[in-house]
């Protein structure tokens, strides 16, 4: 899975799951004033909900900017290994040497199974 920061209006990636948990802590309260309210009350209330929710999604979305650029900047990998089997083959012509300014003609394959390769998390790319 990419570490995708998502829009400035929580519709998708980091920024929505961060809105969507924000939404369900902290909108209960407020949902409560506008169901308990009636007339000009009810409509505050509703524009005090709808406002606090825009801003939360900003602030969701400057989180999810924040953790996706640290993570991508800053994460170090360890532990990476790779295993298989490796086949190696070499073709070709040599090229003329002295002491006789002659070619010859190369052709070997060597198989190894079971091989096991050490990785490096250092470097760029290796997070998105």
């Amino acid at each position: 899975m990419a570490l995708v920061v998502g829009t400035v209006d929580a519709e998708s990636g980091l920024s929505k799951a961060i809105f969507e948990q924000m939404d369900i802590l902290l909108a209960p309260p407020l949902q409560q004033a506008v169901d308990n309210a009636s007339g000009e009350a009810q409509a505050k209330a509703q524009e005090a909900l709808d406002a606090a929710r825009n801003g939360w999604k900003q602030l969701a979305f400057a989180i999810a900017t924040g953790v996706v650029t640290h993570l991508t900047a800053n994460l170090e990998i360890v532990g990476i290994q790779a295993t298989g089997d490796v086949a190696a083959a070499v073709a070709g012509k040599t090229e003329p040497a002295p002491p006789a300014a002659h070619q010859h003609q190369i052709n070997l394959a060597a198989a190894q199974q079971g091989v096991t390769f050490n990785q490096s998390g250092s470097g760029l790319g290796h997070v998105r």
